[in-house]
């Protein structure tokens, strides 16, 4: 009796903070109450985002504890709604690093909190936090999560210090009493759910600016950080795995047989099928296709190699590369420095280990398309699926699509850099 007590003063108790919180900030009403609390007495976490990112988490007794000793449930539950909004559990699982990418979403919220007033108490540790900011702010535009991800490389600060909900949910990927396909289809649809969210949030912000004579700081501030978020990631093993083709090859394939064989023996013996493997296999092979690497000075030699050894190991490891292909592998900063023709995986094992890389000048990623084009017209190219352009993203681009895939690869931790709305971005684990 007591339990169910309890249970029902913490369902009140939510549901006043989200009262509240919707009434303050109308604008992020629907992010509010997108995000569903979830009473969990059994749990090791007092407070923190479910597995799916689409629940609040708590402890009804500790709820109902702190809330009797004023702690301000307001500031714990609007920081978890913004790790949503900013879709920070939908991008733990491509950070290596784990401790240091819950400590950058931590830092990224904590910011963006000041700007609504909260976390303001005149103490030791909010003069600590606000040095930390202010210091990073010096060499950071915005405190984008992966911005900071990058920057806490180089860095030490405590966790504890900004720690406020816990993440230990969020790299779980299925619940106990859910399949594991229906645990990742949840959370799939979980993040396009708060994809949605922040984008309506974001449009409605700029209407209300530009219908209004006030240009306040909160509400600038807040449009460039959802403008950073990085809105979809790709995992780089799955994605390079688009640019194959499925050929037949000259193979046996045990898996499959011939049917006629099959139902002439058992008219032939009655009960005995005649089973002979085909000699013809389907394999994921790529024909042709174009990597071009940015040897300005903002990519080091050392992510140069790494992009490499990573296309390497994933086009020759995951993949029957079979036959003769054609890789023309480019390395340009204003203009194109080198062209290396790659048709085995002999040569590109040469290639990478002995690479050299030339320019180091400024980025125009114009030449390398323009070379393409012209190697099409010679025909050189009959099949080429697609152009890998690893850079940080900081150069100009074609104002034309061109009429191949085309994507550019950079790595996570660096700057945030928009790309052309016809060519694709990918991180990749630098």
């Amino acid at each position: 009796m007591e339990r169910e007590r309890v249970s029902e003063y913490a369902e009140k108790i939510m549901d006043l903070t989200r009262e509240e919180l919707a009434g303050a900030y109308p604008f992020l009403t629907p992010a509010i109450y997108a995000l569903e609390p979830l009473a969990s007495p059994v749990s090791s976490i007092n407070y923190g985002l479910g597995r799916d990112a689409d629940t609040f988490v708590y402890d009804p007794s500790e709820l109902v504890d702190d809330f009797v000793q004023g702690k301000d449930m307001t500031t714990l539950f609007l920081h978890s709604v913004l790790h949503c909004l900013f879709l920070h559990p939908f991008t733990t699982a491509f950070h290596k690093d784990q401790e240091s990418w819950n400590l950058s979403c931590d830092i990224c919220i904590c910011d963006i909190m000041s700007y609504f007033g909260r976390y303001r108490i005149a103490s030791e540790d909010e003069i600590k936090r606000t040095s930390i900011i202010n210091e990073l702010k010096e060499s950071l535009p915005l405190l984008n999560a992966e911005w900071v991800y990058g920057n806490l490389q180089k860095e030490s600060v405590s966790a504890e210090l900004f720690l406020v909900d816990d993440h230990a949910l969020w790299c779980q990927q299925e619940l106990k009493d859910r399949s594991s396909d229906h645990s990742r289809l949840n959370k799939e649809q979980a993040h396009k759910k708060w994809e949605k969210i922040a984008g309506e949030i974001e449009l409605s912000l700029r209407r209300s600016l530009r219908a209004s004579d006030e240009r306040g700081d909160f509400a600038g501030y807040f449009i460039e950080a959802l403008r950073g978020v990085e809105r979809r990631h790709t995992d780089y093993n799955v994605f390079l795995k688009h640019f194959g083709t499925y050929d037949e090859v000259p193979r046996l394939d045990p898996d499959s047989f011939d049917f006629a064989l099959y139902t002439y023996g058992l008219e032939l013996y009655g009960d005995m099928p005649v089973i002979e493997p085909l000699e013809f296999s389907e394999r994921r092979t790529v024909r042709e296709f174009a990597v071009a690497i940015d040897t300005s000075l903002s990519c080091s030699m050392e992510l140069i190699r790494h992009f490499l050894e990573k296309t390497y190991a994933i086009l020759f490891a995951s993949m029957d590369y079979i036959e003769c292909r054609k890789m023309v592998i480019f390395q340009c900063d204003c203009e194109i420095q080198n062209e290396t023709v790659i048709s085995n995986r002999e040569e590109l094992e040469k290639y990478m280990s002995e690479v050299l890389v030339h320019g180091r000048g400024g980025t125009d990623f114009r030449p390398v398309f323009r070379r393409i084009e012209e190697l099409e017209k010679e025909k050189f190219f009959s099949q080429l699926r697609g152009l890998l352009y690893f850079t940080d993203g900081d150069g100009l681009f074609p104002e034309t699509p061109p009429k191949y895939k085309t994507a550019f690869v950079m790595p996570y931790g660096g700057a945030h850099r928009n790309v052309p709305p016809w060519a694709m971005k990918v991180r990749v684990e630098a």
